[in-house]
């Protein structure tokens, strides 16, 4: 099981936003195991058991704005609670201490732990490859962001019907993408499905 830990900043005062609706709104398409519930404050979690679910959670907390993410992988108590926030296990308690070492980051605030410390090193190598994805997300300006975000979202439209739906041209499309480096993004992606999945099926269970 993939559990995310997904928390706003704390601390920064009455300026500070809540970033918890907008990332509820975000996750609420995901057809995840657990749907993303608030928790306490500025926190909110989420379980699933694909690993492409817990990317497209990462994904969107990324493009959502400051949050630090912890995603813990391993086994959870069974029966499954009807709500995340009863959830158990060691899946639960690998992502509140990836969310904490998330925090300490400053850069990409983002953390993976593995239930099963066998799994530690495959843990690290799919961590540097989450953050090296939220590094080229963060730095894209609202332009690139738009047009990778109507990319993603629908893949298989052509530039020309993406510019049309958000009103550019498709220059102006194809400029965002190519500097975006999406492509360069998205390769990575699978080998970071590949090296969850890979803790979760070795996973003590």
């Amino acid at each position: 099981m993939f559990v995310l830990s997904l928390s706003g900043a704390r601390g920064h005062g009455r300026a500070a936003a809540d970033p918890i609706p907008q990332l509820l709104e975000a996750l609420a398409p995901l057809d995840l195991t657990l749907p993303a519930e608030r928790t306490a404050g500025p926190e909110a979690l989420a379980a699933t058991t694909r690993a492409e679910d817990a990317l497209e959670v990462i994904l969107r907390s990324l493009e959502t704005g400051s949050l630090a993410i912890g995603l813990g992988v391993g086994p959870v108590d069974a029966p499954l609670p009807d709500s995340v926030r009863i959830l158990a296990g060691g899946a639960v308690a690998a992502a509140a201490d990836a969310a904490r070492a998330a925090r300490t980051t400053s850069q990409v605030p983002l953390a993976v732990h593995a239930a099963d410390e066998r799994q530690a090193t495959t843990a690290a190598e799919v961590q540097a490859v989450l953050r090296l994805i939220g590094w080229m997300i963060r730095t894209r300006n609202r332009g690139q962001w738009q047009a990778v975000r109507a990319l993603r979202e629908t893949p298989e439209a052509t530039q020309s019907q993406l510019a049309e739906r958000l009103g550019v041209t498709q220059q102006t499309i194809s400029r965002a993408v190519k500097t975006s480096g999406w492509r360069e993004e998205s390769a990575a992606h699978p080998l970071a499905v590949h090296l969850l999945s890979m803790i979760d099926l070795t996973s003590a269970r």
